[in-house]
């Protein structure tokens, strides 16, 4: 269950987010939608499901959820393709954006601060320019046991 967490832990992608927090790349989205597949299924909801509601295209939307591949991160080939942070980091041999002496005045940054925005209102964890990654790290991993959804890959099953 924790194969792609172990996969993604140690990544900081180019923008500074922390590919372990993530829903895709940690596995927690593949493993929150089996097992709400597995409570519904229990519950025998395809069988009192409200009329309105198309429970069969339901469970299909939900198995093609579970069938998303994880993401093993930017530094090992995932993410997107053309994207300009990474390029920019690798270009610049930076660990990441947040280690540039130029962050906060380079030509990405609106783009750089959309996406680290959006992260964190998602609960994605982000590295801060001042921060060392090596202790982000050891702490996000910490966190990551108690933070919702990720904390699910650390719960057991019962």
């Amino acid at each position: 269950m924790r194969e792609a967490y172990e996969n993604v832990r140690d990544q900081i992608g180019g923008c500074g987010i922390w590919c372990g927090s993530c829903a895709v790349g940690n596995g927690s989205l593949r493993t929150l939608t089996a097992r709400f597949e597995q409570v519904l299924d229990a519950h025998g909801v395809g069988h009192w499901a409200p009329a309105e509601m198309d429970y069969p295209a339901f469970t299909r939307s939900l198995s093609v959820l579970r069938e998303i591949a994880t993401c093993v991160g930017c530094r090992k080939g995932g993410g997107r393709d053309d994207c300009a942070l990474r390029a920019c980091a690798v270009e610049r041999a930076l660990a990441d954006c947040a280690g540039c002496p130029e962050f906060g005045a380079c030509p990405n940054d609106a783009v750089l601060e959309q996406m680290r925005e959006g992260a964190r209102t998602a609960g994605l964890f982000v590295r801060e320019p001042d921060e060392d990654p090596a202790d982000r790290l050891r702490d996000w991993s910490e966190r990551v046991k108690t933070t919702w959804p990720s904390r699910i890959l650390f719960e057991e099953e019962g």
